[in-house]
């Protein structure tokens, strides 16, 4: 007769072993879930911090609601991992985590005031915590409550507890109950999040507590610690004031030196050969002097903007001989405009170009470089009301989306903008400017081709300035002139970003068009990292490029304001240097310009200012020189190692088509 013992001992051991772990796991696993929980008494604090986590929000949001109800704090602090969930119909776009968690506050009870988002983005726990401790000593906290899912406090407690230690706040915690957005202890390894939340927090946790958190002065610092072991590139990343020695011998075209201070190889890629004084460079740090491969270069020349082409050699580093100077007219019946001209990015042998109001008007074309041939891609005229013409254009990443400003012979102000997308052959948007107070600057479509930004010459009666217009649905935005907002000045787009001056703490920042009233402070013109580090410098003025695939850094030129009154620090004092987008501060010091900018002559006015452009593989960035006052100004080339992708861009939901609506000038 089998018995249960003899039918046990006949048993394979593998199967005996798997009967046991069966029976088991349901208890281990509850014990596992457990162990992560930590249960403790929600205190007082000058503030609550909600963690981030796109699926735990609401459950998170609830839980810190509850708790203000109950007089626990005065204040709630998001904090924002930049992740974009799906579509909103109220909000017309794609919002951000932190945008519903602060919707889910507010729909909660929260009044808005009370509801404030740390700036700068994070990417895990430990960033929360270096990010969190700079905000609460930059509002003066002593205590702070920390709101976060079950099984993520343990690792979360142990994180701010590092992070915090030294800083004289005090940490405690709260943590939603398992069973919302949470599976519960007894159940979570049948769900896939379950296995996410607790198994993978075991990972976390252990990979936390391994490899430690290091905090050193300021979390500033740290970020900047981490980053800096991924750049090989051995680039100054301090914030020494460097002074400009003595001028090295200026070579001719082609000829290269090294710059004394930051090490670095440039050449001078044009000379009195390529044309006369003034002299030639850069059009704008938006438009590229690079084609798609780095073969050749788009020059500016001499004070009307006529244009020229040089080959380039990117593998040697060197100019081709002779050039090429574009044409101004064409037999066929039009002029041309050069100025904001740009490269194809998919073709290395085609620029785009369009137009201007000697003759022709309104009509885009594509011009072969090879073949010297011009393609018609466009006309507009059907669309002028007079004597039109375009001016100024930029185009998305794909050659697909176009705009311009569309003026008229005579009038000085630009009468709107036209919008145009080639796939579809559709003008998208023919909008007036009347409606604006002092006129339109500059209408600029992003890499995307999915966002529109509206740059006014002056601040509209209601105190709004830039506008941010949805090109898919039509909704418009408007930022205002206030510290909250602060309009990007002198930057770029990037893919459904925007990069630009900080008018009010002399930085820099970052900000998602999706999400355009909370801006990301990346940068400030002081000796030392931080808002309040070291001293301020307000003497700069310069211009940004984000022309590179690399959108985790903005390249910018300085060069003294020649309206600055007050006397700088010396800090990047004429430079071209690369701004890390992430919030951690970091940069990259490449070289000196030796451009004198003082408006006193052609040679030193708004032409010689360096209005640096980047080649799409961040290997080259050209510049405008004058070499100190030298009566010309001419193209340089600096040579460097791209700079190291700090980031890795979430996935974008994909935008739902909504029936299109014009935007309203307002």
């Amino acid at each position: 007769m089998l018995t249960i013992g003899s039918f046990w001992r006949q048993t394979p051991r593998v199967w005996r072993f798997t009967i046991i772990f069966a029976v088991a796991w349901p208890v281990l696993a509850w014990l596992a879930a457990e162990a992560l929980i930590v249960n403790a008494e929600p205190t007082h604090a000058d503030a609550l911090v909600v963690l981030a986590g796109s699926s735990t929000y609401v459950e998170r949001t609830h839980q810190a609601a509850q708790l203000f109800k109950e007089g626990r704090t005065p204040r709630i602090i998001l904090t924002n991992d930049n992740q974009e969930s799906g579509w909103s119909a109220e909000m017309q776009t794609n919002p951000l985590y932190v945008q519903r968690a602060a919707s889910e506050l507010k729909s909660r009870g929260v009044p808005e005031r009370r509801i404030e988002i740390v700036p700068a983005t994070v990417s895990s726990t430990r960033d929360e915590a270096a990010r969190v401790r700079e905000y609460a000593a930059s509002r003066g906290l002593h205590s702070i409550l920390v709101v976060t899912s079950a099984y993520q406090v343990r690792r979360a407690r142990w994180t701010f507890n590092q992070v915090f230690a030294g800083s004289g706040v005090s940490i405690s915690f709260s943590s939603v109950p398992p069973g919302d957005q949470t599976p519960r202890p007894l159940t979570w390894w049948l769900h896939r999040r379950g296995w996410r939340m607790v198994a993978g927090e075991y990972v976390k946790l252990a990979y936390y507590v391994i490899g430690g958190v290091k905090f050193t002065e300021t979390a500033h610092a740290a970020a900047l610690e981490f980053a800096e072991r991924q750049d090989h590139s051995g680039l100054k990343t301090d914030r020494s004031v460097y002074r400009k020695p003595q001028l090295p011998p200026l070579p001719r075209a082609g000829g290269k030196f090294i710059d004394p201070v930051f090490g670095t190889e440039i050449m001078r890629a044009t000379d009195e050969a390529d044309g006369p004084a003034p002299g030639l460079g850069t059009y704008y740090s938006h438009w590229p002097t690079f084609n798609a491969n780095n073969t050749r270069l788009l020059i500016r020349k001499g004070h009307t903007g006529d244009a020229i082409l040089k080959t380039f050699d990117p593998v040697n580093f060197r100019i081709g001989a002779g050039r090429e100077i574009l044409p101004l007219e064409d037999p066929s019946g039009f002029g041309l405009s050069w100025e904001s001209s740009i490269w194809s990015h998919s073709n290395a042998d085609v620029i785009y170009t369009f137009a201007n109001d000697r003759k022709g008007g309104m009509r885009l074309y594509a011009y072969g470089v090879a073949r010297k041939e011009f393609k018609l891609v466009k006309d507009f005229s059907s669309s002028a009301r007079g004597r039109d013409y375009l001016r100024q254009m930029y185009m998305s990443a794909d050659d697909d989306v176009f705009c311009w400003l569309l003026d008229r012979v005579g009038v000085d102000d630009p009468l709107g903008y036209i919008v145009y997308q080639r796939s579809t052959n559709r003008i998208l948007y023919n909008n007036p400017g009347n409606a604006y107070v002092g006129g339109i600057n500059e209408v600029h479509v992003d890499k995307s081709g999915k966002w529109l930004t509206i740059h006014l010459n002056q601040t509209q009666p209601d105190n709004s300035a830039t506008r941010i217009l949805n090109l898919q649905t039509g909704a418009i935005d408007f930022l205002y002139k206030n510290a909250a907002d602060s309009p990007a000045g002198h930057g770029d787009l990037g893919t459904q970003t925007i990069v630009g001056f900080d008018a009010w703490l002399d930085g820099i920042t970052w900000r998602r068009l999706s999400a355009s009233h909370t801006p990301r402070r990346v940068f400030y013109f002081r000796t030392a990292i931080g808002k309040d580090g070291g001293d301020a410098d307000w003497t700069h003025d310069f211009h940004g490029t984000m022309l590179a695939d690399n959108e985790d850094w903005i390249t910018i030129g300085t060069h003294r304001d020649p309206s600055a009154t007050q006397r700088g620090s010396g800090i990047y004092d004429d430079e071209i240097l690369q701004v890390s987008l992430d919030g951690s501060e970091r940069i990259r010091r490449i070289c000196h310009t030796r451009s004198v900018v003082d408006d006193k002559s052609e040679s030193t006015n708004y032409w010689a200012a360096p209005k640096p452009t980047i080649s799409r593989d961040g290997r080259f960035i050209a510049f405008t020189s004058n070499w100190e006052k030298s009566a010309r100004y001419d193209l340089f080339i600096v040579k460097i190692d791209p700079a190291p992708y700090l980031t890795r861009v979430p996935a974008i939901t994909p935008t739902p088509v909504q029936r299109p609506r014009r935007a309203r000038s307002s």
